[in-house]
Order: structure tokens, then C-alpha cells, then sequence
């Protein structure tokens, strides 16, 4: 497993659509997730949210976690975008909390099968000793260089924490 580097962040908002599932139900087949990503591309979301920071990051957010991982979260796929300014009602927005942040980073590969060994490092470091997950918000964090091309991509993961 590879060791997350910490960061302390401010907070960021986020705009763009979302689903509430759980783990339980993505490893059973319910493909929402996808279908969501999906929709995102499709629908050209990103192209229609104004007042983005940054048109070349999106940002896969987890939060309103019920419990742990083991329950119900929202997932918003969305662009970083301006604290101030107003959405258009097709959107949903949120506040990622100024937090620290424990972050993996990819190894370069297909796209769905880095992010699914990110998470799997993510669920082994919290399992350790020290390592505490504050479920408030994480974030997958993709940029047109890194994920341009999606056999061949590196994503990084922000994993909300309490300061060592």
C-alpha cells in the first residue's frame, strides 16, 4: 500500500449532479455510479456549470455519509467552482469543509481499475491503528492531463481525516 501524503485544505465548493447509494449495493451490481458518470459526459455537464475555478478538474465528492462506509452517501460528480455565485437550478451544489486530507495517488492504468484499488488502499489504511476517516466529505479528484486518456490514467483521492 502506498503511504497518503497529508494536506490541510480550505474549503471548496462543488457543482454538478448526484446520486445517494452505498457500497453494498455498487458491489452488488447496481451500476448508478457509472450510469451517473456517464450521464455527466453525456449531458456535457461540466461544459454547462459557470463560474468554474479550474474546466480541466472534476471532482467525484462523498459525503452526508450516514454512518461509515458501510451505509448510505451522496455521490456528486461536479467542477469546483466560485464560493459566491449562483447555479443554475439543474445543478446541485456543495461545500467540501476545510479539513485535512490523507492522499493516495494512482498508480497510471484503466480508469475504473485505479480508482477501485485507490479505494481499497483507502479501506486498509483506515483498518490501521492511528488512521481515522472523519466521514465529513472525500474526494476523487480528476484532471484532463492525468485522465485524458482513460487506459493509461492517475487519479488522486482525499480522504477527510483527523490530524495525526
Amino acid at each position: 500500500m502506498t503511504k497518503p501524503i497529508f494536506v490541510e485544505l480550505g474549503e471548496m465548493r462543488v457543482s454538478g449532479i448526484s446520486i445517494r447509494t452505498t457500497n453494498e449495493q455498487q458491489s452488488e451490481g447496481d451500476n448508478t455510479i457509472g450510469e451517473l458518470w456517464k450521464r455527466y459526459d453525456t449531458e456535457g455537464i461540466q461544459e454547462q456549470t459557470p463560474h468554474q475555478l479550474d474546466s480541466n478538474v472534476v471532482f467525484g465528492v462523498y459525503t452526508d455519509y450516514e454512518s461509515d462506509e458501510t451505509g448510505a452517501y451522496r455521490l456528486l460528480i461536479g467542477a469546483p467552482v466560485t464560493m459566491e455565485n449562483e447555479m443554475p437550478k439543474e445543478l446541485e451544489s456543495l461545500v467540501i469543509p476545510a479539513s485535512t486530507y490523507a492522499v493516495f495517488t494512482s498508480r497510471r492504468g484503466p480508469l475504473v481499475e485505479v480508482v477501485v484499488e485507490l479505494w481499497q488502499q483507502v479501506w486498509e489504511w483506515s483498518r490501521q491503528p492511528g488512521n481515522k476517516r472523519t466521514f465529513r466529505a472525500d474526494f476523487e479528484r480528476y484532471d484532463r492531463v492525468n485522465c485524458a486518456d482513460p487506459s493509461h490514467a492517475q487519479v488522486q483521492l482525499f480522504i477527510a481525516c483527523e490530524p495525526e
